[in-house]
């Protein structure tokens, strides 16, 4: 009952989140899911501890990655470890892992399996069910 609650409160909070983004004239960008995404990456190779994360591939002049920074770190990470991967300070990890498009945000539980993933924007009901399966 518990983690129901939470998963609705996360849900809550990331719906609201987006439609404060959307209100205050973000520019609309395009939601694409790709197939190519990694299926695990343990907190502790992007520098986090061990546990449930999410992490974002970015690069410093991309603007969109800029957008889903702010998303994730303000309200609707709901207190969950956040890695942000800059390709300047870490090509090898974006080549590591295979990430060639940023922004790509990827939720993973306490063992590393990516739960959720995204390139591009991120969809907030996805991504409220990807944070209520690693609560």
């Amino acid at each position: 009952m518990t983690r129901l609650l939470i998963a609705v409160a996360i849900a809550a909070v990331v719906s609201l989140t987006a439609i404060l983004v959307n209100r205050n004239g973000s520019s609309q960008l395009i939601s694409v899911r790709r197939n190519a995404l990694p299926t695990r990456i343990p907190a502790t190779e992007v520098g986090l501890d061990a546990g449930p994360a999410i992490i974002i591939f970015t690069e410093s002049t991309c603007d969109s990655c800029q957008e889903v920074v702010r998303l994730i770190r303000g309200p609707a990470g709901a207190g969950i470890p956040v890695a942000d991967v800059e390709f300047g300070a870490e090509p090898a990890l974006h080549r590591r892992f295979g990430i060639d498009t940023v922004p790509t945000t990827l939720v993973v539980d306490r063992e590393g399996s990516v739960v959720g993933g995204w390139t591009g924007r991120v969809d907030v009901g996805e991504f409220a069910a990807a944070l209520a399966e690693i609560v």
